[in-house]
Formats: C-alpha cells, sequence, structure tokens
C-alpha cells in the first residue's frame, strides 16, 4: 500500500495529490488500530497540502482539468489566518481534493518558481488548463516544479540509511564508540581513502 507513495515522495509536483491519496486509503483501510496509528504518523508529514504548496498540483498531470479550474477558482479564497506551514488534518477537514487547500496564498508559489511569478502566472491561469501544456510560461514553471528537490525527504532518508547502517556493525554503545574513535583516528593519519594512502600511512 505504502510502496508507491515512498518510491515518489522525492517528486515535489506529485507529493500534494499522493498525500491526499494516502490519507483516502486509510481512513478506508479494514483494520482500524493500524490506519490510526498510520494516519497519526503520516499527519506529521502533510506539508504539501498546505496553502502554499498545494499550488505544485496545478503542474501534475494526473489532476483533471476540472479540478484546475476549481484551484484557479479557489485563488480568490481568502487566506487562512491561523496559517500554519505544515497543514493538520482532523476528522472534519474535507479531503474530496486538492482544489479545497487552495486560497489565495496559494499564489506565492509562482514567485518561487520565476521572478514575478504571480503576475507572469496569469497569463496561462487566464487560459482552460487543457491549453496550458502548450503555454511557454507554464512549461518553464512545470519544468522548475518537476526539478525541485525534496530536501526533507531526502534528509529523513539519509537518517534512516545512517540508522540502519550504524545498527547493522554493532549494537553494543561501548563497541560504537570505540568504533568511532578508530574512524577518527583513521581520518587523522589517511589524506584520503585510496589504497595509496593506506599502504603509505601504515608502513
Amino acid at each position: 500500500m505504502y510502496v508507491r507513495f515512498w518510491h515518489e515522495a522525492p517528486m515535489a509536483v506529485r507529493a500534494p495529490f499522493n498525500d491526499l491519496q494516502l490519507m483516502k486509503v486509510l481512513k478506508e483501510y479494514p483494520h482500524e488500530k493500524v490506519a490510526h496509528a498510520a494516519q497519526a504518523a503520516i499527519s506529521r508529514h502533510l506539508w504539501y497540502l498546505s496553502e502554499h504548496l498545494i499550488g505544485l498540483s496545478l503542474f501534475d498531470d494526473r489532476i483533471d482539468t476540472e479540478t484546475k479550474k476549481n484551484m484557479v477558482q479557489n485563488f480568490q479564497c481568502p487566506k487562512k489566518q491561523d496559517f500554519s506551514r505544515r497543514i493538520v488534518l482532523s476528522d472534519e477537514t474535507p479531503i474530496s481534493n486538492v482544489a479545497s487547500f487552495v486560497t489565495e496564498r496559494t499564489l506565492d508559489i509562482f514567485d518561487v518558481l520565476t521572478l514575478d511569478g504571480k503576475e507572469r502566472a496569469q497569463l496561462f491561469l487566464s487560459k482552460d488548463p487543457k491549453t496550458w501544456k502548450d503555454d511557454e510560461v507554464f512549461i518553464t514553471m512545470r519544468d522548475r516544479a518537476i526539478n525541485m528537490k525534496v530536501v526533507n525527504d531526502s534528509a529523513e532518508r539519509a537518517i534512516a540509511l545512517i540508522e540502519r547502517y550504524n545498527e547493522s556493525i554493532t549494537q553494543n554503545e561501548d563497541q560504537k564508540q570505540y568504533l568511532l574513535q578508530v574512524v577518527a583516528a583513521h581520518r587523522k593519519k589517511l589524506s584520503t581513502a585510496s589504497k595509496a594512502a593506506m599502504m603509505k600511512g601504515y608502513k
């Protein structure tokens, strides 16, 4: 169930829709206890459903034309006063589609993607979403959005890999500390990690 969402996590333009789909799947999951635990964990990582980042969905080719039209209409909705960069979902939060999270604050995403982004985005936002794929401004913004690095996800993965590797060597804390001292000593003694440097350093 989680594999596809995990695999696509580094893809910024797909993140908002994926977060929404995952929450829907968990709501319908038959094992209530497991579903609640998973929802609680996932709810701490719903950054892409925030007013700022939900706009990335405009560049997601899985979002249908009607939803994109609704997103554009919702740019008229006033921004929330209790603004948080990470949204907190409750049982009352509507999760019907990405358009329900859009407000006037969502327009800020265009300024992130290019200079004078809000003004330039009007060139395609005023058109039918079916025609966006041929608009030069849309293409430029879409390409930049697709190439955005999802830093928090990469950092979490790196930490998880380091922890797993750390535990695979030894579980004993004293041995871990000794190993760290050995590594530090090696780094002081060897200029590089090449075989030649090792032969020279330990003659």
